[in-house]
């Protein structure tokens, strides 16, 4: 299935934290029928599978897979390169940072003290997700 960039994934097995992402992304201009969520990598991997989302905002820690196994397995043993993958975690950007070199892996780290600021669609977005930046530009006009 070819990459959607019109969809988002949020993963957390926070609920609170995935409605705050989610109404983060609603302001930003993403229709609520393009925001989809996960609890883990796992089930964000079934939902990337089966609906083609090319966007993700991940957590670092959770249970079943954590954020960097799903990244490694969708970036590095799938060669999945048409993904635009954050990773968003509470945790000190130090730790995550090692986490990150033992794999190879080159993604953004988003602190988590982000997601009290408000989101617009020239900064964040646009920076995260330029292909979805595009799309709701054009939605616009």
């Amino acid at each position: 299935m070819p990459p959607d960039y019109s969809t988002v994934l949020i993963v957390d097995n926070a609920e609170f934290i995935r409605m705050v992402v989610r109404l983060r992304l609603e302001g930003a201009g993403v229709a609520p029928k393009n925001i989809h969520e996960a609890e883990n990598g796992q089930e964000a991997y079934e939902l990337l599978v089966a609906k083609g989302i090319a966007n993700i905002l991940c957590d670092y820690e959770m249970g079943v897979m954590d954020g960097i196994e799903l990244a490694t397995k969708l970036l590095i043993v799938e060669q999945r390169l048409d993904l635009r993958f954050i990773l968003f975690s509470g945790t000190p950007l130090a730790k995550i940072t090692a986490a990150l070199a033992e794999t190879g892996l080159d993604i953004p780290v988003v602190s988590k003290t982000r997601l009290r600021e408000s989101w617009t669609q020239a900064k964040t977005i646009s920076t995260w997700f330029p292909e979805l930046a595009i799309n709701l530009a054009w939605q616009q006009k």
